[in-house]
């Protein structure tokens, strides 16, 4: 939810909407756990509705501290109240709830599933979707219309919906609605010109388009509106597609599409985008603004794009290493430190590795002449000590948003630069693990519990059984289709190319062995210097022994002991 929505939700039952999101989801949440559960004060007034002066004299007879603030205050209180229910009371108050809400459910999926069946009927897909309250339209964003779906398909999936006897039914109309409204617009012929000849060939419609203003998400400047910094218009098409990232020409930091600021071309508001979004004409979603736009279709030569192919796919590679590396030192140093508890925090700083007290926050510049000890040991104020949790929660929230923002990002060009390589299942290896969550859910295969080869797997089984892509068998592997630092991956990576690969690969191989299964038969040979190397030198010449690794099934190969 959105903090406005937060807002609007705590307005309706008549708390506070002052402060951040996630202090404003926590208190949502607290106050809408007191009114399913009754919980007053011996006066009868509800506990949500209370002020802080009025709650204060209720909160002191229960034995909790009036210093804080309302929210901690009315926290305490809550929980207080709750663990003095009688258990009788407890039990009523509970199944009379979960007998109202289980009916009520029911009974209002039954009557959305029978309007989406009725709209179903009538072709109005829009209207699907705005069954689930959202205001979307025909030129709703991707990022608007995968709201709503989701919305919608918590309710309408039939393993949630069971009793409900045309489940799957109603469920494949959401999806073909979803999927109907999110597609591309209708392409036209566009007359090309290559050298002294003009060629017509076929592309989509670039009447209504921007080429609409991308910022760095640090530094806010706009990214490659100059001829200074060198970029060709058709970088835009590769940005805006999710296919390569770019570095700011201002501060350096390296962004995507996802990452970016896009800022509408009339009114000059910022809106979320998603590469999807790329081939059709949307609106920003600001009430105020209700012109539709798309996005400027440069012309990229042929050369140009096999260029770009080579340079994503080596770039697709570096990533994955630089990944790996980083996943490799967070496990090191989660087992050399362990969690970071309170306890460690003031052990570190009484040793002088921080800077900042683990209770209130202050710095050592502003302690004047007091020591760490003294100042722990006279460390006690409360308000200080809240003011620092929150700040320490805050960032904290901030540092998880821009990860989950990151691994979108990564998810993102992982698919992007697969699709723009052909699609194929031997480059299967390059889409990250929620890419290929995604491409299961999508396909309709389970993955719980899969790792990232064994999603690959059931993925090239589906798609072989589907005849979506030519397959060569276990013979004629190119050398192309393999990454170039084959030897620098790690076990789990090369296992994910081998399962890109067609190739199976036992639990006990080592990755020397699923090295010499990967490679291509003509270079699958090892040579071993064998013999006197005294003698070999003497005589000018090395005798080696080669060792050929062939297999009629690879499946059944099995390594030497």
């Amino acid at each position: 939810m959105k903090a406005s929505e937060v807002k609007k939700c705590l307005k309706d039952i008549g708390m506070v909407q002052q402060g951040d999101k996630p202090s404003l989801e926590y208190r949502l949440k607290k106050g809408q756990e007191s009114v399913k559960l009754g919980l007053k004060t011996p006066d009868g007034h509800p506990v949500h509705l209370l002020k802080r002066p009025k709650l204060i004299p209720y909160a002191a007879k229960a034995g909790i501290s009036p210093i804080g603030t309302l929210d901690e205050i009315m926290f305490e209180y809550i929980e207080y109240l709750k663990k003095n229910i009688p258990s009788t009371d407890k039990s009523e108050v509970q199944s009379a709830g979960d007998t109202a809400d289980k009916g009520g459910r029911e009974k209002n999926i039954a009557m959305l599933a029978d309007k989406v069946l009725q709209l179903d009927e009538e072709d109005d897909f829009i209207g699907i979707l705005k069954l689930g309250g959202l205001n979307v339209t025909l030129s709703s964003s991707v990022a608007v219309l995968r709201k709503a779906y989701l919305k919608l398909s918590l309710m309408l999936h039939p393993d949630k919906n069971k009793n409900y006897p045309e489940a799957t039914k109603v469920f494949q109309a959401l999806v073909n609605a979803y999927e109907r409204i999110s597609q591309p617009d209708i392409v036209e012929e566009v007359v090309v010109k290559k050298g002294a000849k003009k060629v017509v060939s076929i592309s989509r419609s670039n009447a209504g388009c921007f080429r609409t203003s991308v910022k760095c998400p640090r530094c806010k400047n706009p990214w490659s509106e100059s001829k200074m910094e060198g970029n060709p218009e058709y970088f835009y098409n590769f940005l805006m597609t999710g296919i390569k990232s770019f570095t700011c020409s201002t501060c350096l930091l390296e962004f995507g599409c996802m990452t970016a600021i896009h800022v509408c071309p009339f009114c000059k508001h910022s809106f979320e985008y998603h590469p999807t979004d790329f081939h059709r004409k949307i609106t920003c979603g600001r009430e105020k603004c209700c012109k539709q736009f798309g996005f400027y279709l440069f012309h990229c030569s042929d050369r140009a794009l096999k260029n770009m192919k080579i340079e994503v796919q080596r770039l697709r590679e570096k990533q994955m290493k630089s990944t790996e590396q980083k996943r490799r030192r967070a496990e090191s140093f989660r087992r050399r430190c362990g969690d970071c508890d309170e306890a460690n925090a003031e052990a570190a700083f009484l040793m002088g590795l921080t800077n900042e007290c683990p209770r209130c926050g202050i710095s050592l510049a502003d302690m004047e002449e007091s020591d760490e000890i003294d100042h722990l040991r006279n460390c006690n104020d409360g308000n200080q000590i809240t003011a620092n949790k929150r700040k320490k929660e805050a960032a904290k929230q901030k540092d998880n948003n821009k990860r989950q923002r990151q691994e979108l990002q990564n998810d993102v060009t992982s698919k992007a630069t697969w699709d723009f390589l052909g699609a194929s299942n031997e480059n299967m290896w390059m889409l990250t693990d929620g890419a290929l969550e995604k491409e299961c859910k999508e396909q309709g295969i389970d993955n719980k519990g899969k790792k990232n080869h064994e999603m690959i797997a059931s993925l090239v089984s589906h798609r072989k059984s589907q005849a979506l892509t030519k397959f060569t068998g276990t013979k004629g592997r190119e050398k192309d289709s393999l990454p170039s630092n084959l030897y620098s991956m790690t076990e789990s990576q090369l296992r994910a190319v081998a399962a890109s690969h067609g190739i199976k690969v036992g639990s006990n191989l080592r990755k020397i062995d699923i090295i010499q299964l990967l490679q291509p038969k003509e270079e699958s040979r090892l040579m071993l210097t064998a013999g006197d190397v005294k003698s070999s030198k003497k005589s000018g010449t090395s005798k080696k022994k080669s060792i050929v690794v062939e297999s009629d099934s690879e499946s059944e190969y099995e390594p030497d002991d």
